[in-house]
């Protein structure tokens, strides 16, 4: 591979760090104002009521579900196959961290414990999904 492939995976990587702290700390704003603001709490059970009857909420969950195991696996499978340094493995744990907290959350976790458990679900797919991104970029730079 050229260095211009590896500026561009390292601009991956820098963006998709931005990206999941980003959604990190909307997820935190999110639970934080759901649980202090009263407006922000009847919008967010407005909310979850509209999106309940739009979408299959059960199927995008295991769907999202299915997608996070499956990258979590081929993370895990790519870990032990390769020789790592001490970046990788610090991003191989936290994707796999991060995946159990999102499995977790979406397994045990709903709109009756937490009111902004839609939005804090996409957060957190998002934060894992951006993780996943990082750690392969990695491997990919680490493997040239």
């Amino acid at each position: 591979m050229t260095k211009l492939q590896n500026k561009l995976c390292c601009a991956c990587i820098f963006l998709c760090a931005i990206l999941e702290v980003l959604s990190i700390i909307g997820a935190y704003a999110a639970d934080y104002f759901t649980r202090t603001r009263m407006g922000m709490l009847r919008h967010v059970v407005y909310m979850n009521g509209k999106w309940e009857k739009l979408f299959s909420i059960p199927f995008i969950r295991t769907a999202a579900l299915c997608v996070i195991i499956t990258l979590t696996a081929i993370a895990c499978i790519r870990y032990f196959k390769m020789r790592v340094n001490g970046m990788v493995s610090a991003a191989a744990a936290l994707v796999v961290l991060l995946s159990a907290w999102t499995v977790y959350f979406l397994i045990f976790c709903n709109t009756g414990i937490n009111r902004a458990y839609y939005i804090l679900s996409m957060c957190f797919i998002m934060a894992t999904i951006f993780q996943n991104v990082i750690y392969h970029c990695l491997c990919h730079i680490k493997k040239i």
